[in-house]
């Protein structure tokens, strides 16, 4: 029996009619493919947004010291420290982060956020300050601030030294409290020693780096977050899917129980029924690649139609995110192709593993 055949087998009735009880389990199929498939798209799109203002704001990862860094490296680290700070003349307190090499981290990451004048050179005495913080103290580029740290208060005179620096620029990044920030060079920030130094960094060449991906930047575990939910998302979605494999489940076993005596003549004609299961499930797994295929596309198509004609613009206009296009060749993507058809196949093809040879017909 070919697959030609088997297909009008299954899907057609004695009249050669399609059967339309499968379009309700189908339909449902199709839905909850597409919800799985739509919340991939958009929990990707926040994610990606979220690590565009990260990457943008500081390193993934830090060392507390530094004897694993190799000397011929260390261009790849970036020492920095964080210190809190109050402006002078203001009740505003706030945090300054310092980095060893503020000229490349200026240029590698907060130059695409930040707005500053490009014909003057970023020096050792310029701060970068976040635009929450700049809108307070009513500072624009180019201006002067006046800070002392806290923690150098003489306690005993009560004597406070301030530090003037010039503002170089101001940056918009608004994610947590970024904005409420002020950037600069380590060396502003007097450190007595470089024990309390941390050495920042994205990515390392070494082959065994695993140790040093142990330390997350605080704000990359909202990435994490992310993920988890979206996995928590995944799980309803596939619920859904199960509720509608259990109807398509039911819908298999009322069919083979009504064309039982058909199997029983093509067992008898010389094929096996493992032969015969095997098949079907090769039929449903082309089907539900092709639905699934289907979902995925309807996703993407959707979203360039919203990018390009403003389409499903109710939908996709109130997400304070664009979502993403799915890729069909991501590792995400092909694991979840996979498990949704294999899940799809089994189920409907289980039920011929319940058929009864003696009673003739499905029993459980």
């Amino acid at each position: 029996m070919s697959f030609k055949q088997l297909l009008v087998f299954f899907f057609k009735d004695s009249k050669g009619k399609p059967k339309l009880s499968y379009l309700f389990s189908v339909m449902g199929l199709f839905f909850s493919t597409y919800s799985i498939f739509m919340i991939m798209s958009i929990m990707n799109g926040i994610e990606s947004n979220f690590l565009k203002k990260i990457d943008a704001y500081h390193y993934k990862y830090y060392l507390n010291d530094n004897q694993f860094i190799n000397q011929d490296n260390k261009i790849s680290y970036n020492p920095g420290f964080e210190k809190n700070i109050c402006i002078e003349k203001s009740n505003t307190f706030s945090k300054i982060i310092g980095f060893g090499n503020f000229d490349n981290y200026f240029k590698t990451k907060l130059s695409n956020y930040c707005d500053y004048k490009k014909s003057v050179e970023l020096n050792s005495n310029h701060i970068i300050l976040g635009s929450d913080i700049a809108r307070k103290l009513n500072v624009n580029i180019g201006e002067r601030v006046s800070l002392f740290y806290t923690s150098d208060i003489n306690i005993a005179s009560n004597y406070i030294e301030y530090k003037d620096f010039e503002v170089y620029g101001i940056f918009n990044i608004d994610f947590l409290d970024f904005n409420n920030n002020i950037l600069t060079n380590l060396n502003n920030l007097e450190i007595d020693s470089d024990i309390n130094l941390k050495y920042f960094f994205d990515d390392l060449n070494y082959n065994n780096s695993s140790n040093y991906f142990n330390n997350n930047i605080y704000s990359n575990l909202i990435i994490d977050g992310l993920n988890l939910e979206k996995k928590i998302y995944y799980f309803f979605a596939f619920f859904a899917i199960l509720l509608s494999c259990f109807i398509l489940f039911s819908i298999m076993t009322t069919l083979i129980n009504q064309k039982v005596k058909q199997f029983f003549i093509i067992n008898i004609l010389g094929m096996t029924m493992n032969e015969l299961n095997l098949k079907l499930f090769f039929l449903n797994y082309m089907l539900s690649s092709f639905m699934v295929l289907i979902s995925l596309t309807f996703v993407n198509l959707s979203l360039y139609l919203f990018n390009h004609y403003n389409f499903f613009n109710l939908i996709y206009g109130a997400l304070p995110f664009s979502p993403n296009f799915i890729k069909f060749f991501d590792l995400e993507t092909i694991s979840l192709f996979f498990i949704i058809t294999v899940i799809i196949s089994l189920f409907s093809t289980l039920p011929m593993y319940y058929l009864n040879k003696k009673d003739k017909y499905v029993r459980f």
